[in-house]
């Protein structure tokens, strides 16, 4: 045979091959992607939903400092929603009752009102940071933590101004559409993220734990604020 004829022959044959292995790599992709379970295609949908949806929230809660003067020209940060009307709800420039934790004001920063599980999110702030009568300064503290664990034996975050939180998937513990709580968790860690206090569990999902939690950084506030020019 024709030397040269031959060599059109193997590469021609040698660039199939290549478009072979191309489309059946190809092919173990989709049907990769079609093994996993709908339900659980969804979840994940949702978890990213509910996670960008945290990020929004979290440049929200910058915006409205920077955009909010309180009576001494200090910035603030709002008070939680504790009526389900998505407003805050303060009372001579404290937050009522002195209730620091409850829904997000999500109509005061012009989001939307649930996470991808129709559930509210969590708010809460340190009191320091959103009184509009004496806003913070450069000199304030969040006097929250956010922990690896309900025991808190390794810190993630502390003195932290504000944290937001979707109670995941089994929405355990979480304000409902109706205007109520849904059943407490059962899982330790997520029931710290329940019960009011000064500390939360932000944590890597597991059988027990599907809480996504955010926060705002007092340095990352503090920087957008002097940025803004409404501190020092």
């Amino acid at each position: 045979m024709n030397p040269a004829v031959l060599r059109r022959l193997t590469s021609a044959r040698g660039f199939t091959l290549t478009e072979m292995a191309v489309v059946l790599v190809i092919v173990a992709l989709l049907i990769a992607s079609l093994v996993i379970p709908l339900s659980a295609q969804q979840d994940i949908r949702a978890r990213q939903e509910t996670e960008k949806a945290l990020a929004d929230i979290r440049e929200a809660l910058l915006g409205y400092a920077a955009s909010h003067a309180a009576g001494d020209g200090k910035p603030y940060l709002p008070c939680p929603d504790t009526d389900d009307d998505g407003l805050e709800n303060r009372t001579a420039g404290a937050c009522t009752g002195g209730i620091q934790e409850g829904r997000l004001p999500w109509a005061d920063l012009g989001l939307g009102r649930n996470d991808a599980w129709n559930n509210r999110f969590r708010y809460r702030v340190t009191a320091a940071f959103s009184n509009s009568t004496a806003g913070f300064t450069l000199a304030s503290a969040g006097n929250l933590t956010v922990c690896a664990d309900s025991a808190c034996a390794a810190t993630i975050a502390g003195n932290v101004p504000a944290v937001v939180l979707s109670h995941g998937a089994n929405g355990a513990g979480a304000f409902n559409l109706s205007g109520g709580t849904n059943p407490a968790p059962t899982d330790a860690n997520e029931l710290e993220n329940t019960d009011s206090d000064d500390t939360l569990v932000s944590r890597t999902s597991d059988a027990g734990f599907d809480d996504l939690v955010t926060w705002v950084p007092p340095t990352v506030l503090m920087n957008r604020m002097i940025t803004t020019g409404k501190l020092p």
